[in-house]
């Protein structure tokens, strides 16, 4: 299975569960899946709660799924 998200939805995605309570949900759904493709990475600055998510889903999937992080930046200009 594969989900593909688009960064700046993704982190809507992401501040929504935090604000409905399905943020430990949301995490579970993502570390399942076999690949996680988030696209558009870096065209705009994160802010520091949005980061701390990113770094918890690469965490739980570190070394057990794939990640596929896609942009349209060289990575010298990413934010």
């Amino acid at each position: 299975r594969a989900l593909y998200r688009r960064a700046t939805r993704f982190y809507q995605e992401l501040a929504l569960a935090h604000a409905d309570g399905s943020y430990v949900r949301l995490l579970g759904k993502l570390a399942r899946a076999d690949v996680l493709v988030i696209d558009d990475f870096a065209m705009a600055a994160l802010p520091a709660d949005r980061r701390n998510d990113l770094l918890e889903i690469l965490e739980d999937r570190y070394g057990r799924r794939s990640t596929i992080i896609a942009s349209q930046l060289e990575p010298k200009r990413y934010h």
